[in-house]
């Protein structure tokens, strides 16, 4: 069959054209600015650095979307949330499915299963539908800006150098590149320790009796060889005592395809690889696979319970980053803010889930469901014409580490796209934009915030 590329994919990105909106960065928090900028009657552009949309919830294959809802008996979140899980439903439970709650992770819930390849699927499909313009391979090198406003934004394609022009330009890329291009005031790491988060690479094993994987080994504990483990991470710690090279412990998510599971952990637990650094993420490629394939040699030597046929299906498609960049915005949101459930006049969002321990010395703190997030932490200091969602907005490293999920982060760029395309309608810049009117049309649109 011999496709027309001009008739059956539609949403060629436009040098030529002014957009309205243009979002940088193709994982949730850009597929949730993207959307709902467009649903709000922007032209828009989104941009990918790498070969897919979806970010971690593609690359990292079946590691729950969580908080998509907003509880544990799949409370809709409204908005974008719900019309990403409507159009996955359309292809049934090979597609997505309700997740497991994994009470390992503290608050851990609102979870869903996605096959990643059905999930590019509905993104490209929702894409033309709300006729966005779209682009992978398109890595933010640059920016066009005209004194303390953002125009544009140069990306590195495969043809070379390529600008485009818009009214508001959207940073969702996690690592903040066009918030750093725009010279926009960032932070780095734990300014008082130096701490970075571990980075992931994630990976998929087949072959498995996944009810006796999941019901004794994951939760129950086991006998091998006379001696008892209380649980795989048990099993995992004395490992590495006898030298295996892998992790300390795995989170174990179910996929959609029988004997399937997915395996997320921290890669680089104590030690502080940059995210920002072409070589240093090679170096967390090559340590996820070396541990991928140890952790095969493991179990099979080790005869854990429900491993006996147990085969590497694949790794993720590229290292999940914790953390990196992030704006000092209008406003820095805290871990203070997540204890004690702070609200804001301004609010456009909230949190959902728990701080994430890996690889901190800081115990686990309980934070308050449904912490709301305010507009001021998607406002830079000084640049206009930009808005920056997602792990890359206003936050300390430890009130962005709380409820990092994916579902919250779709919920900050939702909040940017609707502000973004207000803005184009008013002749506004976002910090000018009354934030009332964001909220409003977050209500018209059944968001839970």
């Amino acid at each position: 069959m011999i496709i027309d590329m001009e008739k059956t994919f539609l949403r060629r990105p436009r040098q030529d054209l002014l957009y309205d909106v243009i979002v940088c960065g193709g994982g949730p928090a850009g597929i949730g600015a993207a959307l709902a900028a467009a649903i709000c009657g922007a032209r828009t552009l989104i941009l990918e650095a790498r070969s897919q949309f979806g970010g971690t919830a593609t690359a990292g294959m079946w590691m729950c979307f969580n908080w998509i809802f907003k509880d544990n008996q799949d409370g809709s979140r409204g908005g974008v949330h719900q019309i990403l899980v409507d159009e996955l439903a359309k292809y049934g439970s090979l597609a997505a499915r309700p997740g497991r709650r994994n009470d390992q992770v503290l608050n851990n819930g609102g979870n869903l299963d996605i096959h990643p390849e059905y999930l590019k699927k509905v993104l490209f499909d929702l894409f033309e539908h709300y006729e966005i313009d779209y682009s992978l391979y398109a890595q933010a090198i640059d920016v066009l800006k005209d004194e303390d406003t953002v125009r544009g934004v140069v990306v590195i394609a495969k043809e070379g150098a390529v600008t485009y022009q818009g009214r508001v330009i959207i940073d969702a890329t996690g690592d903040g590149d066009v918030a750093y291009y725009a010279g926009c005031e960032m932070e780095d790491t734990n300014p008082e320790t130096g701490w970075r988060a571990p980075h992931t690479l994630l990976f998929a094993l087949c072959n498995l009796d996944v009810e006796r994987v999941m019901s004794t080994v994951y939760e129950s504990g086991f006998r091998v060889e006379d001696q008892d483990f209380a649980s795989l991470r048990d099993a995992m710690l004395h490992g590495i005592t006898q030298g295996y090279q892998i992790p300390g412990g795995v989170s174990i998510d179910q996929s959609t395809i029988p004997g399937v599971l997915n395996f997320n952990y921290s890669t680089t637990a104590g030690q502080f690889f940059d995210g920002t650094s072409s070589y240093d993420l090679t170096c967390v490629e090559n340590l996820g696979i070396l541990q991928a394939t140890e952790f095969i040699r493991f179990v099979k030597d080790f005869k854990i319970p429900g491993f006996e046929n147990a085969a590497l299906m694949r790794t993720g498609g590229f290292a999940a980053v914790r953390e990196t960049r992030r704006l000092v915005g209008e406003y820095v949101f805290t871990e203070k803010d997540l204890i004690e459930g702070a609200t804001f006049p301004d609010a456009i969002a909230c949190k959902f889930g728990g701080r994430d321990p890996m690889g901190t010395t800081r115990p686990n703190v309980n934070i308050s469901q449904g912490t709301q997030y305010p507009y001021r932490s998607l406002l830079p200091k000084k640049v206009e014409g930009l808005l920056v969602a997602g792990r890359c907005g206003s936050a300390t490293l430890l009130g962005h580490y709380g409820g990092k999920s994916m579902g919250n982060m779709m919920a900050f760029g939702q909040a940017a796209g609707i502000a973004a395309a207000l803005c184009v309608k008013l002749g506004k810049q976002p910090r000018k934009l009354d934030y009332k009117l964001i909220q409003a049309k977050l209500a018209e649109m059944n968001v839970v915030y």
